[in-house]
């Protein structure tokens, strides 16, 4: 399986700490032990996708002007930032990062409707994170992204110690449960624009 043009893939809220960051590397680390050449934009000023991905590698940190299967865009968690609403505006796929907690529905709510106002809502989707099966909240996803104002991935993200310890370990120190959630939700990601998907 190839992808068999560049796909833009922008990862975004106006929250911090939805996890944006860690899905950026570890959905490219996905893509990349699938045999495809992914490379990372950290366009977060902290830049702490940049040191992470020079720490223990991965994926590439993105060179002007060369070309990828993949591209995971990395955002700051604020909307009003000229970086943000480029990267939505130039993805072919956008990504909003949020935990299934009420306490998130808002800044996501706003982040849609960001999303919306750039014309980019065909193009987008909710992922949810840290998300604990059996709960109520996990059984109310559906409701939530109607809530957000855009459709949810299919797959979701369960909440993991692993996936943090994987910023200091690198990809080699997830188990394959873990391993296999990231490719269930990378391979839909890469799935939502036929012709940019994976063939």
């Amino acid at each position: 399986m190839l992808l068999y043009e560049q796909m833009i893939i922008t990862l975004c809220n106006g929250k911090g700490g939805s996890g944006k960051t860690t899905l950026s590397v570890l959905l490219g680390c996905a893509l990349v032990e699938a045999g495809h050449k992914v490379a990372l934009l950290d366009t977060d000023p902290q830049h702490t996708a940049t040191r992470w991905v020079q720490e223990v590698g991965g994926v590439e940190i993105a060179e002007p002007g060369k070309e990828y299967g993949a591209l995971f865009i990395d955002t700051a968690p604020r909307l009003e930032s000229k970086e943000v609403t480029d990267a939505i505006r130039r993805a072919d796929v956008v990504v909003l990062v949020t935990s299934p907690s009420p306490a998130d529905l808002f800044t996501s709510r706003d982040t849609a409707t960001l999303i919306h106002h750039e014309g980019a809502q065909d193009r987008a989707r909710v992922l949810f994170n840290q998300v604990q099966p059996g709960t109520i909240l996990a059984r109310d996803l559906e409701d939530m992204a109607e809530r957000i104002g855009l459709p949810a991935f299919k797959n979701t993200l369960r909440r993991r110690q692993a996936y943090q310890h994987a910023v200091l370990l690198g990809w080699k120190s997830l188990g394959g449960e873990a391993r296999e959630e990231l490719f269930r939700v990378a391979l839909e990601i890469v799935g939502q624009q036929s012709s940019k998907g994976i063939k």
